[in-house]
C-alpha cells in the first residue's frame, strides 16, 4: 500500500468539468465585480461633472404625484435626491462620497473572497480550516458592507440637510431592505461554515481509517 503524501490537488488533477465550473464561477464573479466598479465610477464621474452629490433621504410628509392619466400616487421612502455641492461643506460631500466608496469596496471584497473559496474548493481544499474561515469572513464582510457605509452616509446626510436647511421636510433614510438581504446572505454562509466545520472534523477523525 502506497502511503506517499501526494500533496494537495492541483488544477491539472481536476476533471474537465471541474475546471469548466471553476472558470465559469470565476468569470461570473469577475463580470459582477466589473459591473459594480463600472456603476460606481460612472456614477461618481456624473456627479463630479454635474457638481452634485446624491443623498438618500425620506420625506416627513408623503409627497403626492399625479400621472399623465390623472392617477394619484405617492412618492415612497426612502428616495434619492441630487443636491448641488455649492452650498455644501467639503466635509458633507466627503462623508457621502466615502460611504459610496466603502460600499463598493465591500462588494468587491466579497466577490474576491467568494472567488478564493471557489478556487480552493475545486482544488480539493473543501474541509480545511481556511475554507471555514473564508466562509465566516465572507459573512462578516457582507454585513459590514451594509452597516459600515451607513455611518458616514448618515453623518453626511444630516449635515446636508443642515446645510440646505431642509430638516423640516426631510430626514436621513434608515437601513433599507438591503440590510435584510445581507443578513440572510450572512446566515446562509454561516450555515455553510458550520457544515464545513463538521465535515472537517469528520475528515480528521477518519484520516487513519482508509
Amino acid at each position: 500500500m502506497d502511503t506517499t503524501d501526494t500533496g494537495p490537488i492541483t488544477p491539472t488533477d481536476t476533471s474537465k468539468k471541474d475546471r469548466r465550473d471553476l472558470w465559469a464561477s470565476i468569470t461570473v464573479f469577475a463580470l459582477t465585480g466589473g459591473v459594480v466598479l463600472y456603476t460606481y465610477v460612472t456614477g461618481l464621474l456624473r456627479e463630479l461633472n454635474d457638481g452634485i452629490v446624491t443623498a438618500r433621504v425620506e420625506f416627513d410628509e408623503p409627497q403626492a404625484l399625479t400621472s399623465i392619466d390623472g392617477v394619484a400616487m405617492q412618492l415612497g421612502s426612502p428616495s434619492t435626491i441630487d443636491v448641488s455641492t455649492d452650498p455644501l461643506s467639503p466635509v458633507t460631500v466627503g462623508f457621502i462620497r466615502s460611504a459610496d466608496a466603502l460600499q463598493t469596496f465591500g462588494y468587491l471584497a466579497i466577490l474576491a473572497l467568494l472567488t478564493w473559496m471557489v478556487v480552493r474548493f475545486i482544488r480539493g481544499h473543501l474541509f480545511d480550516r481556511l475554507a471555514v474561515r473564508l466562509v465566516m469572513i465572507s459573512s462578516i464582510v457582507a454585513v459590514a458592507t451594509i452597516i459600515v457605509p451607513q455611518i458616514p452616509r448618515t453623518l453626511g446626510t444630516n449635515m446636508l440637510l443642515r446645510d440646505v436647511e431642509a430638516r423640516e421636510m426631510l430626514d436621513f433614510a434608515p437601513l433599507g431592505p438591503e440590510f435584510w438581504y445581507g443578513y440572510v446572505f450572512c446566515m446562509a454562509l454561516s450555515a455553510v461554515a458550520v457544515a464545513l466545520r463538521i465535515g472537517s472534523r469528520m475528515a480528521r477523525d477518519n484520516e487513519g481509517l482508509v
